[in-house]
């Protein structure tokens, strides 16, 4: 077993994880592999998932308290009110106890309360094409005015 503290950063090909605290769990023997870690305090875990099309990945971004990763199903269990977004799309928990597992080809379980907010994004209409179109400036907000203190109702 090996326990890291303070800022901890791990860097490997199937997750990028930060965390408070890293205790990770080695197997004994001559073939001595990783059997499980868990990272505790303000976790951040982000994951990759291949495009089925070849395309660009889909990345997952995970947040919790506690984020327990065990080597042999390769999934990774959030507890601690856990949040993933993936995209503009946010999958939230609604209570400390509900429990979010990323496995290892990136799908999302949940077991407990949680709400989802999805974002459509909005859809080119056909025909319109902006190429060689002259963009308009943004519409510019009037400066903020500030009412003078002797302006303002004493309560």
């Amino acid at each position: 077993m090996g326990i890291f503290n303070g800022r901890v950063k791990v860097v490997d090909p199937r997750f990028n994880l930060q965390s408070d605290k890293l205790t990770v769990f080695i197997t004994k023997g001559e073939n001595q592999s990783l059997e499980k870690a868990i990272a505790e305090g303000n976790v951040g875990l982000v994951r990759d998932r291949p495009a089925a099309n070849g395309g660009t990945p889909t990345r997952a971004v995970g947040r919790c308290d506690k984020a327990t990763y065990t080597a042999a199903t390769g999934d990774v269990e959030l507890t601690g009110t856990p949040r993933v977004q993936e995209g503009p799309n946010l999958h939230v928990a609604t209570s400390p106890d509900t429990v979010m597992v990323i496995s290892q080809n990136s799908e999302l379980r949940t077991h407990g309360p949680s709400r989802t907010e999805i974002v459509q994004q909005p859809k080119e209409e056909p025909g319109r094409e902006n190429k060689g179109a002259a963009k308009k400036p943004a519409p510019q907000a009037a400066p903020a005015q500030s009412v003078p203190p002797a302006a303002l109702p004493t309560p």
